[in-house]
């Protein structure tokens, strides 16, 4: 963004040695408006919008500064699992603090991804993840349901009394 658009007004393709009509019987040429813009501006195919449930939170300090390590995990299809990893210093980390983000939390993340890895070195050999891991740099997010607790069925004691049919 921010870049500057310049605009020309190119004469008509006679000039070239080519001859292509207006279809209004008034005009015999036919001029063509180019817009360029002195900055180049690619397709940004990196934008995603993900959402799964918190596998991983861990607090950082790292050079004085602490931000927050999240790994999401996302269900691609039923064949593929994958692991979203970001950070986040700011939202994230403050409801991490105050305990109302939980493991196992549901979150929708929207933002660039930065890199994909699928395989790692172990013993100078190179091994395939379970599940490919994301890179991102997340710009927004959204908070979903927290997990259940579990509710436990009360447990029956064993009795000798007898029980009518």
């Amino acid at each position: 963004m921010g870049g500057r658009t310049t605009c020309r007004l190119i004469p008509p393709l006679r000039a070239f040695g080519l001859s292509l009509q207006d279809s209004s019987p008034a005009s015999n040429s036919v001029h063509f408006l180019i817009m360029t813009d002195t900055t180049t501006k690619m397709p940004d195919f990196q934008q995603a919008t993900v959402h799964g449930r918190i596998a991983y939170m861990e607090k950082v300090e790292y050079q004085g500064d602490t931000f927050l390590s999240v790994v999401l995990a996302h269900t691609m299809s039923e064949q593929c699992d994958a692991r979203i990893r970001f950070t986040n210093k700011n939202g994230l980390l403050t409801a991490y603090n105050n305990g109302t983000v939980v493991i196992g939390q549901e979150l929708t993340v929207s933002g660039r991804i930065k890199g994909i890895r699928t395989f790692y070195m172990k013993d100078d050999v190179l091994t395939p993840l379970k599940n490919p891991e994301i890179q991102m740099s997340v710009g927004g997010y959204i908070f979903g349901t927290k997990p259940q607790p579990k509710v436990e069925a009360p447990k029956a004691e064993p009795t000798l009394e007898e029980i009518p049919f």
